[in-house]
């Protein structure tokens, strides 16, 4: 299926969907954007070499475990 063809199929899906039904899908997109806006700074804090590894994060709280 073209991708216009997909597009105007989910269209039609959404405009019958129930006022709970499009408040779900909303909410989804909503935590989905969050969710990416926060491993797309964690993969900058990567880059940027401001992250600890593994190995020291245990030894230090090793005592603790």
């Amino acid at each position: 299926m073209e991708i216009e063809a997909r597009k105007y199929h989910l269209i039609e899906r959404v405009m019958q969907l129930s006022e709970h039904e499009l408040s779900n899908i909303e909410m989804f997109l909503e935590r989905e954007a969050k969710l990416s806006a926060s491993l797309d700074r964690a993969l900058q804090q990567v880059k940027e070499g401001k992250v600890t590894p593994h190995s020291e994060v245990k030894k230090k709280y090793e005592k603790w475990l």
